[in-house]
């Protein structure tokens, strides 16, 4: 007995304590997971994923799923914002209870993301606030972020205007970035932009539900050429639009018919990427296409594009010609949602 006290049951106890911290620290990687893009995780080197040829419309594409590290979250609406700015793939998440969003900046590196550790700290940056919808960057990679006002996150500072006086929820820098748009909540309003700071902000030519968007206007896209895609509802609970106009606000073409019953009617507006002469947009679960001179090319299901019960979430314009598509699915085994990116090249 003296023996179990003295040798045995020592031994036993400390593995039993080794177990139980071991089992601890699994389970605070594993609820990191539910708002975390893995970015930390080694990228395997592998070969780049074979370029698949699609078809539509006598038009050819080519789509290439792009390799990554583990990129999940609990719920797809964690999902704030997914753009490519000065080269680098940006995501944005907020956790759970929606208290910080974090961001994460990647390069896009023969076939694969790889961390841009020139962004923040080793690639991350966290937005310590309560649900923060909108965010961009500027050209310096500093981070604008729409919040009862702006919020410019520049040298460590946090500068903030426009408190208390917009209920926009997103911010769309014009070419420059001496002035941006804000939107989202019926707003559509053009302010100066000086120094991280934003003044003189003012109602422009979609505000408040102005024709075409009687149902609102809820995507925006601004041109290098000063030319503005909005997209968003032609009367509340009706079908879509796309619009484009001039920066005077003159409507220059639009995408998506009036008609429920045509072809080209966008049912489900999910996101939208404009290319020099090409426009996709996420309708629900499918991807259309359409040429800028407003001929429609037709729709792709996005699990048959895509393959694996993928369904695609957000767009955005990589160069003239090419836009990445980052698409979700639910993990049956993990119930977390698994996002994966994909790059489509148009033709010219």
């Amino acid at each position: 007995m003296s023996f179990w006290n003295e040798k045995i049951k020592p031994h036993l106890e400390g593995h039993h304590k080794l177990i139980i911290a071991v089992v601890l620290l699994a389970v605070l990687a594993g609820t990191a997971y539910y708002f975390r893009l893995d970015i930390k995780d080694k990228v395997i080197k592998a070969k780049p994923q074979p370029i698949q040829s699609m078809e539509l419309a006598n038009t050819n594409f080519a789509l290439q799923a792009i390799n990554s590290p583990k990129l999940n979250v609990q719920e797809i609406d964690r999902v704030s914002a997914f753009f490519v700015k000065n080269g680098h793939v940006f995501f944005s998440m907020r956790n759970p209870d929606g208290s910080e969003t974090q961001v994460e900046a990647f390069d896009l590196k023969d076939g694969a993301l790889v961390p841009y550790r020139g962004f923040g700290k080793d690639g991350i940056l966290t937005i310590k606030e309560k649900m923060v919808f909108g965010m961009t960057v500027d050209s310096d990679n500093n981070v604008y972020y729409v919040k009862k006002g702006v919020h410019a996150l520049i040298s460590g500072n946090d500068i903030a205007s426009l408190q208390g006086s917009t209920t926009a929820t997103r911010i769309a820098f014009l070419p420059g970035e001496q002035q941006a748009y804000l939107y989202g909540n019926d707003n559509f309003t053009l302010a100066d932009v000086k120094d991280g700071g934003l003044t003189n902000n003012h109602p422009s030519f979609l505000h408040n539900r102005a024709n075409p968007f009687k149902g609102g206007l809820t995507l925006v896209q601004v041109m290098d050429d000063g030319t503005v895609y909005g997209g968003g509802r032609i009367k509340p609970n009706g079908f879509n639009i796309i619009g484009a106009f001039k920066p005077d606000g003159k409507l220059i073409q639009y995408y998506g018919s009036y008609q429920p019953t045509d072809k080209d009617s966008i049912y489900n507006l999910v996101d939208m990427a404009i290319m020099d002469h090409y426009i996709a947009v996420i309708d629900g679960f499918t991807l259309k296409l359409w040429r800028r001179n407003g001929m429609y090319l037709g729709n792709f299901n996005s699990s048959k594009l895509l393959g694996g019960d993928l369904n695609c979430l957000r767009l955005s314009p990589l160069d003239d010609r090419t836009m990445l598509i980052l698409a979700y699915v639910r993990n049956a085994k993990t119930k977390l949602v698994d996002l994966k990116v994909f790059r489509m090249q148009f033709p010219e």
